[in-house]
């Protein structure tokens, strides 16, 4: 079966963008979600109405060319006030909502946030939120906002207002708690290249469930971006303990997820099987599917109903990245007529950088990379294996406040990913490993093992420490040279520490080495 790609208007800005899908699209439904209980549809019109009431909104706080901080679970209010910010020239700067207060805190502070949107559950943020946050806003209180707004639509400006592509559209920070976090500055520019270009580089089903949280790049740009601009319906989950209850009723054609869930969800259906009786049934099924399908006869949509009713009745693709995924998942799912797209994305490329194709992918690869973007390595190994290099419109403008991280991402006008791996002669790309010490754990979070070993060397007792992953488990390996100090360290991590960061990062193994552990000739312990 062929699919086509999309073809889409190419915008130049979130306004131009938002002005036109409300019209072309106008009594389509742009967004579901549940709210206490009751779903909720809001089509294109009601949102082009909600994204400039509260753009105006902002106009009318004097929030222009200003940054405006948002935190939260996925919400319609969150997505309302990325867009808002963006079609009045303002710089978004999303906050992970599990961060602790006093964590993203840190992140007002180093953005020189003046606004603050956050939900309900955020609100101890708001409570100490820095002195430069002059505007709070609860999402709670939005409508009324929204409706302020409406009113001042035609008065304060915001229509004729000329975005600037080039500026800053969002600071997205890829660190946590220590004295210099990266922020990374995407431009309008960046955004919209990675949403035009990656929707005519694949196909994908109508129909989704934002699952990925909204402050995470692959996120906004896969569940939101590209589904609105191709005038699709986005059913929006807020909490992940009803993802499939929200699957169920939304009918996706596609989910974008990170590979845990892929997991998660093939080990359910196999778990439902083995307890209905039917795993024995469903394995002669696949077996009789697959030979069938050598001679040319695909029955899996009729063979696999009742497993794919299970995901709505519609699911044919999902899509992940963020971590490797095993060739185990792919095969599982395409022998019940599901296809898992596979990609490579880096926030620091807003972050689409390559997708799998949908026919003719090769084994392990991350796809290739979307269109108008080159990928290359440098100083490659024997294998062919270096560290890849991308260079397009979908590169970042750079961190923020910091001149030494961007001295050393940029060489030539190429930007250095830190990920090692290959482009084969075919032009797929190959992911080999990480050059820098980024822990990518298997639910597709990101830790920084230099942030919490800032932390751990601050305890009393501590002489050296190494944070690594070890079977998913964040480690903390620790050189003391006064071990009587063991327990009180221990302590000090498990009781303060731990309840001072999110809960992804804190430190689930404690292990003591009794000698300093080999270091570079630069004094550099060596990982």
């Amino acid at each position: 079966m062929k699919h086509e790609f999309y073809k889409i208007k190419h915008v130049r800005d979130f306004k131009e963008m938002i002005a036109h899908l409300g019209e072309k699209y106008a009594e389509d439904t742009a967004f579901e979600y549940f709210r206490d209980g009751t779903k909720v549809s809001v089509t294109y019109a009601r949102f082009k109405r909600d994204v400039f009431a509260l753009g105006s909104y902002f106009y009318s706080l004097g929030l222009k060319n200003a940054k405006i901080a948002v935190c939260g679970e996925n919400s319609y209010e969150w997505i309302v006030t990325y867009l808002a910010s963006a079609v009045g020239g303002n710089t978004i700067v999303p906050l992970d909502k599990e961060l602790k207060p006093e964590e993203a805190n840190v992140l007002l502070t180093a953005s020189g946030s003046e606004m603050l949107v956050y939900s309900a559950k955020k609100s101890a943020l708001a409570e100490i939120a820095c002195d430069k946050v002059k505007h709070k806003l609860c999402m709670t209180d939005m409508s009324s906002a929204i409706e302020t707004g409406a009113g001042q639509v035609s008065q304060c400006g915001i229509m004729e207002n000329e975005i600037d592509v080039e500026d800053v559209c969002t600071i997205i920070y890829t660190s946590g708690t220590t004295g210099n976090p990266k922020g990374v500055m995407l431009s309008q520019r960046n955004l919209i290249s990675d949403m035009i270009l990656s929707i005519e580089s694949m196909w994908f089903p109508q129909g989704t469930v934002c699952v990925l949280p909204l402050h995470h790049t692959f996120g906004m740009m896969a569940s939101v971006l590209c589904q609105l601009m191709c005038g699709f319906s986005v059913f929006i989950n807020d909490n992940l303990k009803y993802v499939l209850r929200d699957i169920k009723e939304a009918k996706p054609g596609h989910v974008s997820v990170v590979p845990l869930f892929v997991e998660s969800f093939y080990k359910g259906i196999w778990k439902n099987a083995k307890k209905s009786g039917k795993d024995k049934a469903l394995k002669a099924l696949i077996k009789t599917s697959n030979a069938m399908r050598k001679v040319g006869i695909d029955m899996r949509k009729t063979l696999f109903k009742s497993v794919i009713d299970a995901f709505g009745g519609n699911l044919e693709m999902l899509i992940t990245g963020g971590a490797p995924i095993s060739d185990e998942l792919i095969k599982g799912f395409d022998d019940i007529g599901v296809k898992i797209i596979n990609g490579y994305g880096i926030t620091e490329c807003s972050p689409i950088v390559s997708l799998s194709k949908y026919h003719g992918n090769k084994s392990g690869s991350v796809g290739m990379p979307i269109k108008m973007v080159q990928v290359k390595t440098i100083n490659n190994n024997e294998d062919g294996e270096g560290e890849l290099c991308v260079k397009g419109d979908i590169v970042m403008m750079g961190y923020y406040n910091n001149p030494e991280a961007n001295a050393e991402a940029f060489v030539d006008g190429w930007f250095n990913t830190g990920d090692l791996g290959k482009v084969d002669e075919d032009g797929f790309v190959f992911i080999t490993g990480r050059k820098k010490n980024l822990i990518i754990l298997n639910n597709g979070k990101n830790v920084y093992p230099e942030e919490l070993e800032y932390l751990i060397g601050k305890i009393d007792g501590v002489t050296e420490v190494l944070v690594y992953a070890e079977n998913d488990y964040i480690t903390a390996e620790i050189y003391a040279e006064d071990m009587t100090k063991k327990d009180a360290i221990t302590a000090e991590i498990k009781d303060k520490l731990n309840s001072s960061i999110a809960s992804y990062k804190q430190i689930r193994k404690i292990k003591f080495r009794a000698a300093e552990f080999e270091k570079t000739t630069t004094k550099k312990i060596k990982r």
